[in-house]
């Protein structure tokens, strides 16, 4: 026998010896159960990073419009404040980019994104008004539903029902009454602080703050009538008929009368910088108040709610039948719209509305 048919058998009874239903020793060295521990845990490169960034910080663009009530004409008055305008001596003269007539009066407003909500008092119901779509829902609440609020942290609405003595939580997509606490009181006006609902109570001198199902009073020696919590938690309040405007120091329980001259102050609101503005109903104007001292701008009889959209002041003027702009320290633009306006809320939109 040569050499290489030697080396033949040789490696058949190698083969042969293997353990049965085992390949031969050298195929079973590539399966070893040894794999790199880099292969499984690697960071991906650098470039998916990158690439994927940009999707993530991405944020969409929205349309701001202010929406004031027209009460006597029962409608709602859609509001651009960045729209072209005319010019009028200083002061651009608007139109409404939008109107949207309602089955009843339309008092106090709130929004939530697209969506405004609507007391109408002297109906006993509140409407739901989409203004993208112009969808409306109007559901019977309560026995005289007045002020409205819509919470972003709960995602709920909360309700003075004012001659049914209550506050009530209702659910922002269909209106449905969610929880009730009775007040002491005809529940007027209210501000949310954290988990408290602050009421005023008409004719009382007390507030009433409502967590959960618990209610407080705290007697304030006024007679408060419109609110609003500022950035240090404290609580102003307007008074019935009344030229003061007081500070309630919810943690001590004092009242403190702010240092401003005003004729029956109304309503509030916050601008960008966090300084408390205020509705001069007897006055004709609206008055800002810091620590520097007051701004006062003069816009027309009987001005009712405000709001701000960015930097400018919406301002329903009740007895000239205008919302009126106010920007800088300064009246900037005005909208012809009708007698016995009222409430005001601000809407944030996806997409701009054709005016």
């Amino acid at each position: 026998m040569n050499r290489t048919a030697a080396l033949v058998v040789l490696l058949i009874v190698i083969g042969a010896c293997a353990p049965a239903g085992q390949p031969p020793a050298q195929e079973t060295a590539p399966t070893s159960t040894a794999v790199p521990a880099p292969e499984t845990t690697a960071t991906p490169p650098v470039e998916t990073a990158t690439t994927q960034a940009p999707t993530t910080t991405t944020t969409p663009e929205t349309f701001s419009y202010a929406v004031v009530a027209e009460e006597r004409s029962r409608r709602l008055a859609v509001i651009d404040p960045s729209a072209p305008c005319e010019d009028d001596d200083g002061a651009c003269l608007l139109t409404p980019v939008l109107s949207i007539d309602l089955p009843h009066r339309p008092h106090n407003l709130a929004a939530a994104g697209s969506v405004v909500y609507a007391t109408h008092t002297t109906a006993g119901t509140v409407s739901r008004v989409d203004v993208a779509t112009e969808e409306i829902l109007t559901v019977a609440v309560g026995v005289e539903p007045h002020d409205i609020e819509y919470d972003p942290v709960r995602n709920v609405l909360y309700l003075t029902d004012e001659e049914g003595r209550s506050l009530l939580t209702l659910d922002p997509a269909n209106l449905e009454v969610l929880s009730q606490v009775d007040l002491p009181g005809r529940a007027h006006n209210l501000a949310i602080s954290g988990s408290a609902v602050w009421v005023t109570l008409i004719g009382d001198n007390r507030l009433a703050r409502v967590s959960g199902e618990g209610m407080e009073l705290f007697p304030t020696g006024g007679t408060p009538h419109d609110l609003i919590v500022d950035t240090q938690g404290e609580i102003w309040f307007s008074n019935w008929s009344s030229d003061d405007l007081d500070i309630f120091h919810s943690d001590t329980g004092e009242t403190v009368q702010a240092p401003i001259e005003v004729v029956q102050p109304h309503h509030f609101a916050l601008d960008p910088d966090g300084a408390v503005w205020v509705s001069n109903n007897g006055g004709s104007s609206v008055v800002r108040l810091t620590g520097a001292g007051t701004t006062e701008v003069v816009v027309g009889p009987v001005p009712h709610h405000i709001g701000f959209v960015g930097e400018t002041l919406i301002v329903a003027v009740s007895g000239a039948g205008e919302a009126v702009l106010v920007r800088d320290g300064e009246v900037v633009g005005r909208v012809a719209l009708s007698e016995g306006l009222h409430g005001v809320a601000i809407v944030e939109l996806s997409a701009a509305l054709e005016g």
